[in-house]
């Protein structure tokens, strides 16, 4: 159990790490990790957002953009919070940091697959080289990825007619290749 006593901790940064350690914590990330859909993850946002409360450490991880660490480092030094409220407060900060980036992580699952589905078509119905083509542009420029669809019209992992309209609509739709189709065109030989 974490002490209650600002005066065994050096500094915010120790607290919070004793409290990534507590089983308050603990359990609770438990419980976040059994949420089996989105509905049970709404019910443990607004639970979180419960916890945070609307005072000054809301205000202050609103500030710093949802990072943890620096809105309880803020306060920490207001020293007017006890630790026990600072305490609940945080875990519903973690909690919706945990949420936050499971729930990013699961869209972009989603959404990968949509992309590699549309994809598959291109790729002469082959969707584990739609995939692989997909991953291997990820954080690409423009032109690296136009560069990358030209080498695969030669080794003939595409047909020249669909690497061009067909290929750029899909790319550009989920924003991954965010220039014009007469840019593209430009580009795809």
């Amino acid at each position: 159990m974490m002490s209650s006593n600002r005066s065994d901790y050096k500094s915010a940064s120790e607290w919070l790490s004793t409290l990534m350690h507590d089983e308050a914590w603990l359990t609770q990330q438990q419980q976040l990790q059994s949420a089996a859909d989105a509905a049970d993850a709404d019910v443990q946002r607004d639970a979180a957002i419960r916890r945070i409360g609307i005072g000054e450490t809301y205000e202050f991880w609103e500030i710093h953009g949802h990072q943890v660490e620096k809105a309880v480092s803020e306060v920490w030094e207001i020293a007017e919070l006890s630790l026990p409220k600072l305490k609940i407060q945080t875990i519903g900060m973690l909690s919706m940091a945990w949420l936050e980036q499971h729930t990013d992580a699961q869209l972009d699952t989603k959404q990968q697959q949509e992309v590699v589905e549309k994809l598959a078509p291109i790729f002469y119905g082959q969707i584990e080289a739609a995939r692989e083509f997909l991953v291997s542009i990820k954080g690409m420029k423009p032109t690296q990825i136009t560069n990358k669809v030209n080498q695969l019209v030669c080794d003939k992992k595409i047909s020249q007619l669909s690497s061009h309209r067909d290929l750029w609509q899909v790319l550009h739709d989920y924003e991954i290749y965010t220039k014009t189709e007469s840019n593209w065109n430009m580009q795809v030989k």
